[in-house]
């Protein structure tokens, strides 16, 4: 039992919104304040329906104003087309990261990489705090990937050669029929699962 999530939901201007979290802690109390932040961030996104850094703002005055004492890092993202986009396919990947491990991009031909962005302050501690977006163009076939500090935290490596693995990884499993892809990454990267993880991918389709 513990505080990581994921989720994604489809936003009132088409958009699809895609998050990950981490509630600090592994006990009831973790597992709690999760489902209370996963259904705040929904109605927020919905009732804002904007870009990722002001909910997470939203949602961090939210938790604030609630008396909720925890220490939360997420990344909320959102994968929108304009109609000129459509014409070609491309997609925008805009996101923002409160104190997250960086998403990984896995191009359609294999290359992988970190969206490595400067991260903002986690959630829970100044509501004040700026936060911002970052935006990256996605191509049909191209995949996202988020995931919790379980998938590359090891207590025999640093935190960057978990990363390294990750990327390793993905670039390895780029063919890999998405549907398949979390699972796959889970054998390679935690077989023993000493850590919660949670794990989501998502592919950008050919229309």
């Amino acid at each position: 039992m513990g505080g990581d999530w994921y989720d994604a939901f489809p936003s009132a201007d088409g958009a699809t919104t895609l998050v990950i979290g981490d509630v600090t802690g592994h006990d009831r109390d973790a597992a709690a304040a999760m489902g209370q932040l996963r259904n705040l961030l929904r109605g927020i996104a919905h009732a804002l329906d904007a870009a990722p850094a002001p909910v997470l703002t939203a949602l961090d005055h939210a938790v604030h104003d609630l008396g909720v004492t925890t220490l939360v890092t997420t990344v909320l993202a959102r994968v929108e087309q304009t109609p000129e986009q459509a014409v070609t396919g491309v997609r925008t990947l805009r996101w923002a990261n409160a104190g997250h491990p960086p998403p990984v991009l896995v191009r359609a031909d294999g290359a992988a990489q970190l969206l490595e962005r400067p991260r903002n302050l986690l959630l829970g501690v100044d509501p004040d705090t700026p936060r911002s977006d970052h935006a990256v163009d996605l191509w049909p076939g191209d995949t996202v990937v988020l995931y919790t500090d379980g998938l590359v935290e090891r207590r025999d490596a640093t935190l960057d050669e978990g990363l390294d693995r990750l990327v390793t990884a993905a670039a390895a499993l780029a063919g890999t029929p998405v549907d398949d892809l979390c699972d796959a990454l889970l054998a390679r990267m935690a077989p023993d699962f000493a850590d919660d993880v949670a794990l989501l991918a998502l592919r950008i389709g050919p229309d």
